[in-house]
């Protein structure tokens, strides 16, 4: 979904806004629900439109569990912010493994 560049970020930053939002819903609830034993059908409107909202973001991401990540960081640096493509081409990652932190250098 994110460039592995930015992903803990964009999920991050999106796990907050959500918490931020969902943190206030018990207040909304009782606000909405007023008093009495009739209350409950505008807290279950509510319930009802965050699952639909939930379920509409869920259903248009885009699956990428069969995706390269190489594929995905490529697909992403060639689009500017208005998602036109990019003429330059997609710069080349090495693949050669980390050193070990523990092995000491040789200089």
């Amino acid at each position: 979904m994110f460039p592995t560049t930015v992903r803990l970020s964009g999920t991050a930053i999106g796990t907050q806004i959500g918490f931020a939002l969902g943190g206030f819903a018990p207040t909304v609830a009782q606000w909405i629900a007023g008093g009495g034993p009739g209350g409950w059908p505008p807290v279950a409107a509510l319930v009802l439109g965050a699952c639909i909202i939930s379920a509409c973001a869920a259903l248009t991401a885009r699956e990428t569990c069969r995706i390269a990540l190489a594929d995905i960081d490529a697909g992403s640096e060639r689009r500017d912010a208005h998602g036109a493509e990019d003429a330059s081409p997609a710069p080349r990652f090495s693949r050669e493994p980390a050193p070990d932190p523990l092995q000491p250098r040789v200089p």
